[in-house]
């Protein structure tokens, strides 16, 4: 069975959604030509069969659905009847009705911690080093930085291989010891996992043994290609498989004392819509049922997700490249946006710098202009990640600025964590598109602006060797980053320097 649905856009009318990476291509208008299509592997992060209008109309299905754009009119494709909804005014009306019908929230959020202090990952500063001298270093290095203590993730390399969630005891001879010292410097702990098994290792034959990997169609156990080789999945459709790997995940927990989980994988070209497995799902459900599995936990993160808005999930952006274009920086504030007007509320910016670790590796030194406007954006903004340590690759000045960042965003804590329990009740996303807030004044086009929830207008500054920064001031009275009063309702420009962050109050 399949299903198009063909329709106009309205005069003025813009349009956002699917899929978080393809947020900087948003919205998309009468101007625009292109596909945006779930199913075509842009799949790098968070997604839902949902797209929003700035009209108060939204599109819904059951299943993925591709929308091709040109000329004003709007092609929509998918396996399942595709629901248009209209009458609801604004982006925002859009967003509410389509959340209370498809998505309500939950009511659960993730841990507070997340939002009130920056969480730093492993993976930039020690790669696959994870050792447990390397990685204690690394906490003590930050708490005697002055940086405040939080969520410390230890990514790849700490187990024994993929399938087996015991510590690589070569590399971390006291598992337990490593984590209490970890805990007594003041850090929560999270280990990365995935569904991934290696594919020659002792735990495959295992897995396979009791029918918990994933079949092709053929029959045979499915290997799949990913960044780090070929691996097996784990088939989650399967009550045994998610009972063995939560099973590992609480035993993990009780004998090591970690207290969550960075899940990462789960992305849909890992799975084939005509996969053997225990319950018959698309590619696209493998993922959703993935964050069923990591929603238990409160300590969570997950850089994969399918139509689960409304749920305790951190949601974080791909990983980017270190760089000001769309494929970094210039991502950070329409992707992080699109994550919130497809559901997930509970997002977080890529790592400060950028999460590619290809792009560190090709011999170019770091960019610290780049890293400090990076940390600026991040700072306003509902989390904030960091991995690589600042002072160890950027000059005294750059390290002092992003301290400067940091110490914004626990200056922002308590309006954040304020966000994020709105969140939980309404849905709504704590990071928003300026036409979110302020829909009668034009603004569907601005993408390197953004509101932290409706009072506060964050345009950070994402040029290189900029001096100067252009912002549109929505109507009314603002008070800037310098404290001057300001009336709005016209396009300004300041001069900036590299301290600045420019951000505005409503009055």
């Amino acid at each position: 069975m399949s299903c198009t649905r063909i329709l106009s856009m309205l005069p003025g009318e813009c349009w956002w959604g699917a899929l978080a990476h393809c947020g900087h291509r948003m919205p998309l208008d009468a101007s625009s030509s292109v596909t945006i299509d779930p199913c075509g592997g842009q799949d790098l992060d968070a997604g839902a069969p949902l797209f929003l209008s700035s009209k108060g109309r939204f599109l819904w299905s059951r299943s993925a659905f591709s929308l091709e754009a040109d000329g004003g009119r709007m092609i929509c494709r998918g396996a399942d009847e595709i629901e248009l909804e209209e009458g609801h005014g604004t982006l925002r009306g859009a967003y509410r009705a389509a959340c209370a019908a498809h998505f309500p929230p939950s009511g659960a959020w993730p841990d507070s911690r997340f939002f009130s202090r920056p969480q730093y990952n492993t993976w930039m500063e020690l790669g696959t080093d994870q050792t447990a001298d390397a990685i204690v270093k690394y906490a003590r290095s930050m708490a005697e930085h002055g940086m405040p203590v939080g969520i410390l993730m230890i990514d790849e390399g700490w187990a024994q291989e993929y399938g087996v969630f015991e510590f690589n005891l070569r590399k971390i001879p006291d598992p337990r010891g490593l984590v209490d010292a970890l805990h007594a410097l003041g850090f929560s702990v999270m280990l990365w996992v995935t569904p991934l098994v290696a594919a020659a290792g002792a735990q495959f034959k295992k897995l396979s043994a009791r029918d918990m990997l994933l079949k092709s169609r053929e029959g045979e156990t499915a290997i799949r290609q990913w960044w780090n080789g070929y691996s097996a999945v784990l088939d989650l459709t399967s009550g045994q498989t998610r009972d063995w790997f939560s099973g590992e995940l609480r035993r993990l927990m009780d004998e090591t004392g970690v207290d969550g989980f960075k899940f990462d994988a789960g992305d849909r070209y890992f799975y084939r819509d005509d996969d053997r497995m225990c319950r018959p799902v698309t590619a696209r459900e493998q993922t959703r049922i993935y964050n069923e599995l990591g929603a238990e936990y409160a300590l969570n993160e997950f850089r994969a997700a399918w139509d689960f808005g409304g749920r305790p999930i951190v949601s974080r952006l791909q990983d980017k490249l270190h760089s000001w274009g769309d494929d970094g920086l210039g991502a950070l504030i329409p992707n992080t946006i699109m994550q919130g007007l497809l559901g997930y509320a509970f997002c977080c910016p890529d790592m400060v710098g950028g999460g590619d670790i290809a792009s560190f590796d090709r011999g170019r030194p770091l960019d610290g202009e780049l890293f400090v406007r990076w940390a600026q954006a991040s700072a306003c903004m509902g989390m904030m990640q960091l991995s690589i340590s600042p002072w160890r690759v950027l000059s005294r000045e750059h390290a002092a600025l992003v301290m400067e960042a940091v110490r914004l965003h626990e200056e922002l804590s308590g309006e954040i964590c304020a966000l994020a329990e709105h969140a939980r009740r309404t849905g709504e996303p704590i990071v928003r598109a300026l036409c979110y807030v302020f829909a009668d004044e034009g603004m569907e086009r601005v993408n390197d602006c953004f509101m932290l929830g409706d009072d506060l207008l964050v345009c950070p500054v994402l040029r290189k060797g900029a001096t100067r920064r252009t912002v549109y001031l929505p109507k009314g009275r603002w008070l800037s980053w310098r404290g001057e009063e300001i009336e709005g309702g016209s396009r300004m420009t300041f001069d900036v320097g590299l301290r600045d962050i420019p951000r505005f109050r409503r009055l």
